[in-house]
């Protein structure tokens, strides 16, 4: 149990006395473990960034490259279907794959027909966009179900952070604010991957937005 003194030069102030040295080591253990949780957090939001938007700068495939590698592979195919209700959409076939259907802009969705020629941008293994005569149209994912594993992980690292930080030991508030910031992270990070930005505004902002909330827990817990 923690014990109090009073500081005669604090106005009546508390102030904690200094924390046993046992008691230090299972705190830096706790923020140790939550820095190394929330890190896989963010790296994984990281991979999953790249593997949504990363084609947009990979280079072409060289002829030998290997499946899966960090690089575009182009394909022909053909729009099979248009659709208009709001947002313009083209279902595209490929020879090699099953269809797929991808979001383009007015001027593109206008300047094709049922049959037409696409180039089918193919990154890992999964069409990601289709391009004809300067217009370009994404094939998206979900990025709702890869934002959940990414909140989770920030939810459970930051809750060790916290509690290893909070000044009283005794209190819950470093443990029950990792539910809240996963919540954050669920919310920002779904947004956030579903745009082509660039890393410094990717990684930047949720990082800097995880150190402020860490910090005052950490001042005011």
């Amino acid at each position: 149990m923690e014990t109090w003194t009073r500081d005669p030069g604090a106005s009546g102030r508390s102030r904690r006395a200094s924390l046993p040295t046992g008691a230090l080591l299972i705190q830096g253990l706790f923020v140790l473990a939550g820095l190394a949780v929330t890190a896989l957090g963010f790296r994984l939001f990281l991979d999953t960034h790249d593997e949504m938007h990363g084609y947009r700068t990979a280079p072409a495939c060289a002829t030998a490259a290997e499946p899966g590698a960090d690089c575009n592979r182009y394909e022909s195919g053909s729009v099979t279907a248009r659709k208009n209700d709001g947002e313009y959409r083209l279902t595209v076939a490929r020879e090699t794959a099953p269809a797929d259907t991808y979001y383009v802009d007015e001027d593109f969705y206008d300047d094709v027909q049922i049959g037409t020629n696409v180039r089918v941008t193919v990154f890992h293994a999964r069409a990601a966009e289709i391009s004809y005569r300067g217009h370009h149209g994404d094939n998206p994912q979900d990025p709702h179900l890869p934002a959940l594993e990414v909140a989770a992980l920030i939810a459970v690292g930051s809750s060790l952070t916290a509690h290893g930080l909070v000044r009283s030991r005794d209190s819950d508030a470093g443990l029950l604010s990792g539910p809240w910031i996963g919540v954050l992270a669920f919310a920002g990070g779904s947004t956030l991957l579903q745009m082509p930005l660039p890393l410094a505004v990717t990684l930047g902002v949720p990082l800097v937005g995880w150190i402020a909330l860490i910090a005052i827990l950490a001042a005011f817990a």
